[in-house]
């Protein structure tokens, strides 16, 4: 009985590169499976796919007249392998990558032994070029596989699953399929893992393309294009924890003036870290509002815009502070977060020194080295700005500047 089934997505791929994908399938030591192909709106890709099938029984192929994007042509062959009340696990799989030929049955046999309650297993994978050579050495491996064996409690921080992956059938029937393009697979373990837990096996079964002219990957380079990435991976993040009922950490404070590059610059470097649990609270000083309209283009989930044309950078911060709920609180300043981890780096050393600690800032950025006040210490910072504070010592902190 046939119990696995794979879906590939084709929409315009080098002839070569799609050939050797589907190769890489139909040579499985594992070779038990249904295989079903779906085109994207690329009707030209139809003879390649049929002539690499080479009339192989086991696939199916389903092809569109019109490009309705990656996650619904994921939901079509997903949606035909769950009417099968045989195939109990599932993978998808890109017409790029290569599969090392073990990696149906390794995956399957993982989730096959495991107990019930496993529904996710994947593994590590190797990067190559168009050429396909190996990008990684073992040590860059080694660092690949410590991030992926990370607990499933991060995977709300970071997509840990990666490009090589499995799952039981009967977790995916309890969600709704692929969406939120273009980090449709995130934001599906996102879901499905509320269900179930996952299992890594630190061993490359996947040698992943990178950046090829037709990758999704490739067609992020621009601006525009990584910007609606990133409101999306903020934005699956941000939904997962609202299902969760997980309440926000951090509330950032950033006082803009006046509609400028620096303040623009400013809230990339924020959306660019990789700690998430935040909102973001933008305060406009400016006459008219010109800022807000600016910065509000660049989008992400929970920034909000506060207009405050009265007020001067200290008595705005002191109203904004008064309305924080949540256990943290840091007043942005024009220098720039150095590294992408510096939030979250901050963030765990207050958890670290709960409450005998009243805030926490960088002292060397290079070495992510921290100070910290403490109660009734001023310390050696001459401002509050890119500092950490619990937010009741902050409060405390502006209580002279409060307007009376």
């Amino acid at each position: 009985m046939v119990d696995l089934g794979v879906v590939m997505p084709v929409y315009k791929q080098k002839p070569e590169f799609l050939e050797a994908a589907i190769q890489s399938i139909r040579t499985q030591t594992w070779n038990d499976f249904r295989f079903i192909i779906v085109i994207d709106g690329a009707p030209e890709m139809e003879p390649l796919v049929r002539a690499a099938v080479a009339g192989d029984p086991r696939a199916e192929v389903i092809s569109y007249a019109d490009n309705r994007g990656v996650a619904q042509a994921l939901n079509t062959g997903f949606e035909l392998l769950l009417e099968d009340p045989s195939i109990a696990y599932l993978t998808w799989v890109s017409s790029d990558n290569l599969y090392r030929p073990a990696f149906l049955e390794t995956l399957r046999a993982a989730l096959h032994q495991g107990p019930e309650q496993l529904g996710v297993a994947y593994s590590s994978f190797q990067s190559i070029d168009d050429a396909g050579r190996p990008l990684y050495a073992e040590r860059q491996l080694a660092l690949q596989r410590k991030y992926q064996a990370q607990p499933k409690e991060l995977l709300l921080d970071s997509s840990l699953i990666g490009v090589s992956f499995m799952y039981k059938s009967c977790y995916a029937k309890l969600i709704d399929g692929y969406g939120l393009e273009p980090v449709e697979d995130y934001d599906y373990w996102l879901r499905l893992t509320e269900h179930c837990d996952i299992r890594y096996i630190p061993e490359e079964l996947i040698d992943y393309r990178v950046d090829s002219a037709f990758s999704i990957s490739a067609s992020l380079k621009s601006q525009e294009k990584h910007r609606k990435w990133r409101y999306a991976y903020h934005l699956a993040r941000h939904l997962a924890r609202t299902r969760r009922e997980i309440a926000l950490e951090v509330t950032l404070l950033l006082t803009v003036k006046a509609d400028n590059e620096g303040a623009l610059q400013a809230l990339e470097n924020l959306y660019e870290q990789t700690y998430s649990n935040y909102k973001c609270c933008v305060l406009d000083l400016s006459p008219d509002q010109q800022a807000t309209e600016r910065l509000s283009a660049v989008s992400h989930p929970v920034t909000t815009f506060t207009a405050l044309p009265n007020h001067d950078e200290i008595s705005a911060l002191v109203q904004a502070v008064a309305t924080v709920q949540t256990p943290y609180v840091m007043a942005i300043g024009p220098k720039l977060f150095y590294s992408p981890s510096d939030l979250q780096v901050m963030v765990n050393g207050m958890r670290k020194a709960g409450d005998a600690a009243v805030s926490n800032y960088f002292h060397n950025h290079r070495e992510q080295n921290l100070s910290y006040r403490y109660p009734g210490m001023l310390g050696t910072k001459p401002d509050i700005y890119n500092e950490l504070f619990h937010t009741s010592a902050l409060i405390e902190l502006l209580k002279p500047f409060r307007i009376r």
